[in-house]
């Protein structure tokens, strides 16, 4: 019994820490870029609205040009959503790791690992409807 109590216990040593910490500013730095990635989309997008329509009445002359341009911008804005949940919640648990470390609160950093393990849930599900997504386009 002991030694199941144990396991459970874990302690972060010095190394792990450092470790923990520089990870945990990547990624909040690759959140910091998704988010403005997704940002600058949603701005080109707006900027190049002409652009995009003229080349989706080439593309399909049967599309409407209004209609064209509300697909595009109802698949991107459901992209920008779904980015932006995955990236706040990265953003979120590097944040929490991060301080949970500096400050040795454990719940702080218990709940930095608990956003941290939704983003990559999410992330997975969306990674095996890719491979799904794709596979049906080869078929």
């Amino acid at each position: 019994m002991d030694e199941n109590q144990s396991i459970l216990e874990l302690q972060v040593d010095q190394s792990g820490s450092r470790s923990l910490s520089d990870a945990a500013r990547w990624a909040r730095f690759l959140s910091i870029v998704g988010l403005s990635s997704m940002g600058l989309l949603i701005l080109c997008l707006l900027l190049l609205r002409g652009t995009i329509t003229n080349a989706l009445s080439e593309f399909a002359p049967t599309i409407g040009l209004e209609q064209g341009f509300g697909f595009v911008l109802a698949i991107l804005i459901l992209a920008v959503l779904i980015v932006g949940v995955l990236m706040y919640f990265l953003f979120r648990g590097a944040t929490l790791v991060k301080r949970g470390i500096e400050i040795k609160n454990q719940e702080t950093f218990n709940n930095g690992l608990s956003s941290l393990k939704t983003y990559f849930a999410m992330y997975g599900v969306f990674a095996i409807l890719g491979v799904f997504g794709n596979l049906i386009v080869l078929i």
